[in-house]
């Protein structure tokens, strides 16, 4: 690594820890004054000619611009390797500590068992369902229904179902899915456009409980992109972000999703706040918080 570059990794990973302006001679001791002031402040020059820190006042340290910021956590945090064990009393005491919200969700994985047309009258989809799951045959459904009928798909997960209006083009599809995570099959179906499959397994999905953390913290975005904040109150981010580091465009604000245990169950888990919080430090928490615990 260049030592520009080492620089600025150096003085982002202290200004994420203290929240403070980093000066030359700061910076140095952290160093153990391997590199010199002089140095240090010629190569703050440069950084600060890049756009990537400032200088708030003329008698300050520096700090990292948002698009630092952003392509530190880029480069820092990988979310396929994120999979803290939690608990909630850790969680919530280590959201208040860095100042992030944390949101988990049952993630159990499910595979798609079969796909049948099934014609129903005056009962919901998902009764016919439960019937289904009673080893009921499509035929004694049907034997079952009044003459004027409206034919459904159903879709028969490992522990749950859904169903959706049958169309023939759709039910072949479906067919090919057998034996897809539902997960994926979620996936699929947004980049195919096939709206009323991806719309029934979104709602199907956002029926999981959601627990949060360090909700408070969540003030900030709720003001600046409220959308943004409300997909994660709802639950749909869950179904828009997988293993991602994501910056809501024209907000100071970043949203971490990846996998964890919680209470020994697989959950889906996003760590939303600021940019300038100490995510590393967080993570690090979350393990030695494990580590006490065992």
């Amino acid at each position: 690594m260049h030592k520009k570059d080492f620089l600025l990794h150096q003085m982002i990973k202290q200004y994420v820890k203290c929240q403070e302006p980093i000066g030359s001679e700061s910076l140095k001791v952290c160093l153990q004054g391997k590199i010199s002031s002089a140095t240090i402040r010629n190569y703050f020059k440069i950084l600060g000619q890049e756009g990537v820190v400032v200088q708030t006042h003329i008698s300050s340290g520096r700090v990292p611009t948002s698009l630092a910021l952003r392509n530190y956590w880029r480069e820092q945090l990988d979310p396929k390797t994120l999979m803290p064990h939690i608990d909630s009393a850790s969680l919530q005491a280590l959201c208040q500590r860095f100042g992030i919200t944390c949101a988990i969700k049952s993630c159990a994985p499910q595979k798609l068992l079969k796909v049948q047309g099934v014609e129903v009258q005056g009962v919901r989809a998902q009764e016919v369902l439960a019937k289904e799951a009673g080893a009921q045959t499509q035929k004694d459904v049907e034997a079952q229904a009044p003459e004027s009928t409206q034919k459904v798909l159903v879709l028969v997960f490992e522990r749950d179902c859904v169903a959706i209006p049958f169309v023939p083009s759709m039910a072949r599809f479906c067919q090919e899915l057998i034996g897809v995570q539902i997960r994926d099959i979620q996936k699929i179906a947004k980049d195919v456009c096939a709206k009323s499959l991806s719309q029934a397994l979104k709602a199907f999905d956002s029926a999981g409980k959601t627990q949060f953390f360090g909700v408070e913290f969540l003030g900030e975005l709720l003001s600046q992109k409220p959308q943004v904040a409300l997909d994660v109150l709802n639950g749909d981010m869950f179904n828009t972000l997988d293993y991602a580091v994501f910056f809501p465009e024209s907000s100071e604000h970043i949203i971490i999703a990846h996998d964890a245990l919680y209470q020994q169950e697989a959950v889906k888990m996003l760590c939303v706040g600021r940019l300038c919080q100490d995510y590393e430090g967080f993570y690090e928490a979350l393990g030695e918080a494990l580590g006490r615990a065992g």
